[in-house]
């Protein structure tokens, strides 16, 4: 499997860029990953509102960390990591929180080539309480 990032200008480390333009991939499986957030992956519906409540608790910070482990779970399920990652949408629901997300996504990915991402603001996400919801695709080799 080859993933080649495709860098129209050289990323340099002052930029502490948590994502990439994009990236070529050969000879992979492609995971498509549904929207992960702070509440688990799977879980009973409807939902207990004392569940609910709990897994809605929390900042920016916490709800994007707790995302990003839901993402993980998914990841090494398919035999992946997140140096697999070659896209990412995610919608937040305050953009003044995006300085989080980028320190979180920074210590995350893979430094000399995050994944490529979309950034969206978002009136609202399907629970009350709920900061950020983020999709992708991750190239595993095969």
């Amino acid at each position: 499997m080859a993933i080649t990032p495709v860098h129209h200008i050289p990323m340099k480390p002052e930029y502490k860029s948590p994502f990439s333009a994009g990236f070529l991939v050969d000879d992979s499986r492609l995971l498509f990953l549904s929207g992960c957030c702070t509440i688990p992956i799977y879980h009973k519906h409807p939902h207990d509102p004392v569940e609910e409540k709990e897994w809605l608790k929390g900042d920016m910070r916490e709800q994007t960390e707790r995302t990003f482990e839901h993402m993980k779970q998914i990841l090494d399920a398919a035999g992946g990591s997140f140096d697999n990652v070659v896209f990412l949408t995610i919608y937040l629901t305050d953009m003044t929180d995006q300085d989080v997300l980028n320190e979180i996504s920074y210590a995350t990915f893979s430094l000399e080539n995050p994944p490529a991402r979309t950034l969206l603001r978002v009136p609202e996400l399907a629970h009350p309480n709920m900061l950020i919801e983020i999709d992708g695709i991750a190239a595993i080799p095969k």
